[in-house]
């Protein structure tokens, strides 16, 4: 038991040395906070085309993405070229299970921690909100806007 919990205490302590860049994120998918996680991951393409992923460090949770600094200083590299960002969510309606992946092209300047973002998603599956929105494109049946302590991103309405 003595050893179980000192390799704990050193487990938690090395968890929490690596230093965390907090990002002020909230997605909000058809007009409701998310407040489960989402299992949210960045795909970065850098300038020679190569690629990886970037996972939370905490996952999401409602005004928070973390993740460890040497992913943060990657992704806000000026070798990184691209930046998608991409999560999971799930919904029931009538009691049926309805499961969306999102993948959202995102700016470098969405994960500056000083400001905040306000990710809005529309599932264009919801008759609301086809009437409203165009698709992003043909295999993307969503839309999103996008709100930041600096302005915001709306997308043209239908009419």
């Amino acid at each position: 038991m003595k050893y179980i919990t000192i390799l704990m205490l050193f487990i938690t302590i090395n968890v929490y040395s690596q230093e965390v860049k907090n990002i002020n994120f909230i997605i909000v998918i058809d007009e409701e906070i998310i407040t489960n996680s989402l299992g949210v991951k960045l795909l970065i393409t850098s300038k020679d085309e190569s690629s990886r992923e970037i996972k939370t460090t905490t996952g999401y949770y409602p005004g928070n993405i973390s993740l460890r600094k040497s992913d943060y200083d990657d992704l806000i590299s000026d070798e990184t070229q691209s930046v998608i960002l991409k999560f999971n969510y799930q919904t029931y309606i009538k009691d049926k299970s309805y499961y969306y992946t999102y993948e959202i092209e995102a700016g470098k300047n969405w994960f500056n921690h000083n400001m905040f973002f306000i990710l809005k998603v529309y599932n264009l599956d919801k008759k609301k909100y086809r009437k409203r929105f165009d698709p992003l494109s043909k295999d993307k049946n969503y839309t999103f806007e996008l709100n930041t302590s600096e302005g915001q991103m709306l997308r043209i309405k239908k009419r």
